[in-house]
């Protein structure tokens, strides 16, 4: 189970006069900045297979499943920085980890490790019928976190206490910002065969006829 508890307010993973280039346009439209605002929307559903979408910048509550080793996966990557880290979900016998008994291993992947000799412990609902049995699709989640993850584009401030970390840096992939392009000028267009080419700055990029295809293939390594 995951609750967002905060969510960046970026609405457009590309700049306007990037948009503005590819279109050819010598200048900006209302429907420009909703293109890319829809564009935007549309990769991150792609990307997180959800309707929701949990890709952007945010902080979440995550519910984790034990690995049986010293690592688990968080689901919103790349994982800044986590505040909190408890045994359990119960607030009545929870205990929480000291900061320098895990660290995160891999932000992109969303791996946390544990710095010491334990392990995350997996356990299920069992069953009984002649031998005890793992139920399925019964995983218990025993392990909560609260952290922060996701993609941001622009440097901002983080003097907000909403917020887990003070990095304010890009975590947007140079791809993804390439798709929303593409899918923007689809969206600004009208079709569904959107742009062949893009230029911007030093950076050229040729397209076939079928976009959605060149979206898809730039998309398919975070998915």
């Amino acid at each position: 189970m995951i609750l967002t508890c905060t969510t960046s307010t970026e609405a457009a993973w590309a700049a306007l006069g990037d948009l503005m280039t590819v279109l050819g346009a010598t200048a900006s439209s209302s429907g420009m900045d909703l293109a890319l605002t829809q564009a935007t929307s549309w990769v991150e559903r792609f990307v997180t297979n959800d309707r929701n979408g949990r890709a952007r910048r945010q902080v979440v509550r995550e519910t984790v499943a034990g690995s049986g080793s010293q690592r688990v996966m968080l689901s919103v990557t790349p994982v800044r920085k986590v505040a909190r880290f408890f045994s359990s979900t119960a607030t009545s016998d929870a205990s929480e980890y000291c900061s320098t008994s895990f660290r995160v291993e891999d932000p992109e992947a969303g791996f946390v490790t544990l710095t010491n000799d334990n392990y995350f412990a997996w356990d299920a609902v069992w069953a009984h019928y002649i031998e005890a049995y793992p139920r399925p699709g019964a995983i218990r989640r025993p392990l909560l976190f609260e952290y922060e993850g996701g993609w941001v584009l622009n440097e901002t401030s983080s003097t907000c206490a909403a917020w887990v970390s003070t990095s304010t840096g890009r975590t947007l992939p140079e791809d993804v910002e390439r798709a929303v392009l593409m899918k923007s000028a689809e969206f600004y267009q009208g079709s569904s065969r959107g742009v062949e080419s893009i230029k911007v700055g030093p950076l050229a990029m040729n397209f076939g006829s079928e976009t959605m295809d060149d979206v898809a293939r730039l998309l398919a390594p975070y998915r």
